[in-house]
């Protein structure tokens, strides 16, 4: 993660990582925020529970605990450790509906709050959230095409601007050329940047720049800021 590299085009852009205050524990409705993160949640019941049918069985009741409760006492922390705590207990239910000689082959103790797994998962699940960002943002206010040159731009990593531009007018209309692609590229990466490092604050609990800081390496999202100056102050927004 820089602290102040200037980006691909000469320019630095700037990244705060606590621009917001909307951290997780303070939703209005606990089984209304999880809902963001259903996806990385089913694809580690599933791999947990062994069919897609059982995981959408144990988020089932762990959305049916959250209407009802709410986050509870638990409501500290990292949201990710929240959710495999309601991940494990609703699979320990579900497993008990299980024939026992089906239960063999399931391991729940791979549900540990570490597992490189949930982590690959809830990363993946973050990354998908600040894409449909960026793409929001563009359908909103289509120049500059931010979220096309970055998707394509990534698609495409050994592509020349040249190329790019070419790729782009013929996939989706677009038409800005080379120079275009030189001015965009870098806003766009610090756009993306941004939207990672605000999904990362949502999910902890009264965040810090120093927290998601660490975060964002352990989680292994340091790539969205290369070439980018971080700040860690919290903005006025809420």
């Amino acid at each position: 993660m820089s602290t102040g590299s200037p980006s691909d085009s000469g320019r630095t852009s700037t990244v705060n990582l606590v621009r917001t205050s909307h951290p997780w524990t303070k939703a209005d409705s606990a089984a209304g925020f999880v809902l963001r993160y259903l996806a990385p949640m089913r694809r580690q019941l599933t791999e947990v529970l062994g069919s897609g049918e059982r995981a959408d069985e144990a988020l089932k009741l762990l959305l049916s605990h959250l209407v009802s409760v709410g986050f509870g006492e638990h409501k500290r922390g990292r949201l990710r450790d929240f959710l495999l705590r309601g991940i494990r207990s609703a699979a320990k239910n579900c497993v008990a509906e299980i024939p026992a000689a089906d239960r063999q082959t399931l391991d729940l103790d791979s549900l540990t709050l570490e597992s490189k797994q949930w982590i690959g998962f809830w990363r993946e699940g973050l990354l998908e959230r600040a894409w449909r960002s960026l793409e929001r943002m563009e359908h909103a206010t289509p120049d500059p095409p931010v979220y096309s040159v970055l998707h394509y731009s990534t698609a495409n990593r050994d592509a020349s601007s040249d190329q790019l531009a070419n790729i782009i007018q013929s996939e989706t209309g677009i038409d800005i050329g080379a120079e275009g692609i030189d001015t965009i590229l870098p806003e766009s990466r610090a756009v993306f940047a941004q939207m990672v490092a605000d999904e990362v604050a949502e999910t902890l609990e009264s965040p810090t720049g120093e927290d998601v800081k660490r975060e964002i390496g352990q989680l292994g999202l340091g790539r969205a800021f290369n070439g980018i100056a971080v700040v860690a102050t919290r903005s006025n927004a809420s």
